[in-house]
């Protein structure tokens, strides 16, 4: 990435210009003048009526925090209160252009007193005085809400509470929460505040739950608590997540390649005048002639690709990574088909009679049929060198193309065959011809020795710098391109391939379909087929694993303090498993319309919550929606733009418990953490929180660089939840449910899926 000449963005979570700390949650934000000293002028918070927090810059970790020799609390009344207790942490939380760090230390003041409100008060801080009013209609972080909303029939909670470093969860004194009308400023509904989590080691807090369910009156609110303030203000209505749905469904329009992307379809300011040149896309690798599948027929090394999305931050292209945009399209579609409309996105397609998300689907094709060689065999890659730095329509060096793989080849004839059969309707040509696509590509499979071998995964060429996305095993690629091309024609054939590879395939309906599992993507075209000859304890099975995935996720947001479906081992934190909390709403709506148990409907709705807010750090973890939010993903898109706002919908992956050591930059963010980033597994508690434990920066791929597979995760979701009205409220009819739901075999009970 070059260093100089990318933008930079002034973050909403303290990162920006060296001698000045980012305002965090509104006007509570002081600085005190302590010194000449720049660095040493903190900035000063409250977090409650009884807790004021004062924040530094340094440049290098170091010794956690300033020495103040006196901190005096100075009421109106005369009094002069020590702090009851002093709470420390340290964390890096950005980076400069030259990427030198940037460390937040924290000093965390416990007055045992409370600040009355709109009184007046003075900070005493060695020799420097500075005046300070507690307001208790102010956001202070410490009420923790869905920014966006709820629908109407949802369940609705919030969370209090916040960490004072080492010195452990605030005190909370509060024992009700109110629900206040932003249109006339009035109390509509009370209720209990209810302590669930004590020292919770995945936060810090003591986590206090407030729950609002059975307030059902559309309108925007904000919750208030006595001594901790108000939330942000969210929405309560049947569409709430709808404008969700439609700002990160547009990313894939952004990040498409080989076109001009301009108004009125672009978001304003994020026009581009192209993208990658095409005569440099792409050139066959030297190591694809000499692979095990060949290069195919082909002259000289030139080999035309267009069209497509960019994967992730930089501009590759990656057959494997975006196949499980297919499956989520194709599930949703499934689900929910009338929530995806034409005219939703904005569109160049926009107005043809085809669903904007189907359009969107077929640019994807065409780029994944140009990836394709006459003989059916797919490359699995193009990619540059070396990542790229400007715009796609900057880049000067040829894109190579990466060997036909196996897993490729297998995951584009699924892929083809989906596309084949979504489109049927309204281009039946085109299904035709994408449907001989996919049985060129199943005829490449039975023909040819597989490639990378079973227990092996690619490897990059040396010199070159790309994503690999291993995968040791195509058992479950090829079951799910049998279980697709089954479905799409009904052939015997396919049927016997399936349930051939499928006995060997271990299922893990625990973890979202992916480059690497697609065995529970297998699972549900087979379930979808309607046809007697499937075989009943493989239809049994199928069923069983996404009930067992279901309730597993049922059980990981009953007992987590921020109702995270999340793996429970707090140390395997990390690409996503908490921020992406919508990755756990497909799988629930699809239990729930293979077995009619209503818990996984309503689960479904309660997803969105840690992803857009209801979280420790108060954050949106999707650009562009909420009240604060990321400002500077891993996008290059949206680093070489002309504005400052980070390109709006990027699902940024969050919290990260342990950081590979690959890079400086992610060693100092690990190194940073105080109390110490990397505690004894046993010892979890005394370590800086997890869910604590991100760092808003392009320079941190783990925790800001979702890829197409996210995104569509991410959109999907939401495109699911779009509209009560529509699909999944409790007064819908769900007329397609149960012609689809007789499509499986009874779910029959099985054992309790361990942890």
């Amino acid at each position: 990435m070059d260093r100089h000449t990318h933008k930079r963005r002034a973050s909403l979570l303290g990162i920006g210009k060296r001698a000045a700390v980012t305002v965090l949650l509104g006007a509570a934000c002081l600085a005190v003048p302590m010194s000449e000293s720049a660095d040493e002028q903190p900035q000063v918070r409250f977090r409650s009526s009884s807790v004021i927090t004062l924040s530094w810059q340094r440049d290098q970790p170091q010794v956690c925090c300033p020495e103040i020799k006196q901190i005096l609390l100075h009421t109106d009344e005369g009094q002069a209160l020590r702090p009851l207790a002093i709470g420390r942490d340290q964390q890096l939380t950005g980076f400069r252009d030259d990427r030198s760090p940037v460390v937040e230390q924290r000093l965390h003041l416990l007055f045992a007193r409370p600040v009355p409100a709109s009184r007046t008060i003075s900070l005493q801080l060695d020799d420097s005085h500075t005046s300070l009013t507690y307001n208790d209609s102010q956001v202070h972080g410490s009420v923790q809400v869905n920014q966006v909303g709820f629908a109407t029939s949802a369940r609705k909670t919030a969370f209090a509470g916040a960490w004072l470093g080492d010195a452990g969860g605030m005190p909370v004194s509060a024992e009700h929460f109110e629900l206040i009308d932003t249109a006339n400023d009035t109390v509509v509904f009370r209720g209990p505040l209810r302590l669930t989590h004590a020292a919770d080691s995945w936060s810090g807090n003591d986590v206090h739950i407030a729950d609002f369910s059975s307030f059902q009156t559309p309108g925007s609110y904000r919750l208030r608590v006595a001594g901790l303030g108000v939330s942000d203000v969210f929405r309560i209505d049947d569409d709430v997540y709808d404008q969700v749905y439609r700002r990160v469904s547009r990313l894939f329009y952004h990040s498409r390649n080989s076109m001009r992307i301009e108004a009125p379809w672009s978001d304003p300011g994020f026009e581009r005048s192209a993208g990658v040149p095409g005569h440099l896309d792409g050139i066959v690798h030297p190591r694809v002639f000499e692979s095990r599948l060949g290069a195919g027929p082909i002259e000289g090394n030139f080999h035309p690709v267009a069209g497509g999305w960019f994967d992730a931050g930089d501009y590759g292209q990656y057959v494997t990574n975006a196949a499980p945009v297919w499956y989520q399209i194709g599930a949703a579609m499934d689900l929910a088909p009338l929530n995806f409309e034409d005219g939703d996105l904005n569109i160049q397609e926009s107005g043809n009679g085809i669903p904007d998300i189907l359009d969107e689907l077929e640019w994807g094709m065409s780029w994944a049929l140009s990836m394709q060689s006459e003989d059916g065999g797919v490359f699995w890659r193009i990619a540059s060198q070396r990542w790229d730095s400007g715009l796609p329509g900057d880049i000067t060096r040829p894109r190579l193309i990466a060997e036909r793989t196996t897993h490729a080849t297998a995951v584009f004839a699924a892929m083809a065959s989906i596309s084949a059969r979504l489109i049927r309707q309204y281009r039946p040509d085109r299904a035709a011809s994408l449907e001989s696509a996919a049985r060129s590509a199943w005829q490449f499979i039975r023909e040819k020795p597989q490639w990378p071998p079973e227990g092996e995964s690619f490897k990059n060429p040396e010199g070159v710098h790309a994503g690999e996305y291993p995968d040791l095993s195509a058992v479950d690629a090829i079951a799910w391109a049998a279980a697709e091309m089954f479905r799409l024609t009904g052939e015997r054939e396919f049927l016997d391939a399936f349930e051939t590879r499928f006995r060997s395939v271990d299922l893990d309906p625990t973890a979202p379909v992916s480059f690497r599992d697609q065995g529970m993507a297998a699972a549900w075209a087979y379930l979808m087929t309607p046809d007697p000859r499937r075989d009943p304890e493989l239809t049994a099975q199928a069923s069983r694993a996404f009930i067992a995935g279901a309730d597993w996720r049922l059980r990981q947001m009953d007992t987590h303090p921020f109702r995270a479906p999340q793996h429970p081992a707090i140390q395997l934190t990390g690409w996503g498993n908490f921020a992406h909390s919508t990755r756990a709403t497909l799988p629930l709506l699809q239990a729930w319309l293979l077995s009619d148990r209503d818990a996984y409907r309503l689960a479904a709705w309660e997803t969105p919550g840690p992803q857009l807010g209801a979280n420790p750090q108060a954050l949106s973890y999707i650009t562009g929606v909420g009240a604060r939010y990321p400002a500077n993903p891993l996008s290059k898109l949206s680093q070489y733009d002309q504005v400052r706002e980070p390109l709006p919908g990027i699902p940024v992956n969050g919290p990260h418990y342990h950081l590979p050591a690959l890079w400086p930059e992610t060693r100092a963010v690990n190194d940073a953490y105080f109390p110490p980033g990397k505690p004894p597994s046993e010892n979890l508690v005394d370590g800086y929180p997890a869910l604590r434990r991100y760092t808003d920066s392009e320079f941190i791929p783990p925790m800001s660089e979702p890829t197409v597979a996210e995104i569509a995760t991410t959109a999907i979701a939401f495109g699911l939840l779009r509209d009560q009205r529509k699909a999944f409220g409790p007064k819908v009819n769900q007329a397609h449910a149960p012609r689809v739901a007789e499509r499986s075999a009874s779910v029959v009970a099985g054992p309790v899926l361990e942890e």
